[in-house]
């Protein structure tokens, strides 16, 4: 089931939950009543403020496409911040293959096969989308990109 829920009620929603399952574990350290330990009321607690998180504006804004993926005149350069904060800058002359899926994007270089695996966010099309606006016409000639 697709919730359409705005960020803010998103952010809202997890955080209640967190709060419930923070009181679940409470309570289940007073009380030997409830099936499930403490541990994985808090467990839970954890997940659903990661995902209130992930839920604002301000993760949205620093994980949007214009900002993972820009190029220069002669390089493209990937900030990977879904799973954490990483940046790859890669020459455009050496990119061979590119291979785009839901939050996924891989760039083979040098035709060997071997090259990086990023986890952006973003649906294939959008990332296709994004890699068409900012990349040279004569590079997507030669080396087109791929959805898997």
């Amino acid at each position: 089931m697709y919730v359409n829920l705005t960020p803010k009620q998103m952010v809202r929603l997890n955080l209640a939950l967190a709060m419930l399952f923070i009181c679940i574990g409470v309570y289940s350290l007073q009380s030997d009543s409830l099936p499930i330990s403490s541990f994985t009321g808090f467990i839970f607690a954890i997940g659903f403020m990661v995902q209130a998180y992930r839920s604002t504006e301000k993760f949205a804004a620093k994980t949007a496409l214009s900002k993972t993926l820009t190029a220069t005149g002669s390089s493209l350069t990937v900030k990977q911040v879904y799973y954490g904060d990483k940046e790859a800058t890669l020459e455009l002359s050496r990119i061979t293959q590119l291979k785009v899926a839901d939050n996924y994007l891989a760039v083979i270089l040098d035709g060997n096969g071997q090259g990086y695996d990023f986890q952006i966010k973003g649906k294939a099309e959008a990332i296709t989308n994004r890699l068409n606006e900012i990349l040279p016409k004569e590079l997507l000639k030669n080396s087109p990109i791929k959805q898997v």
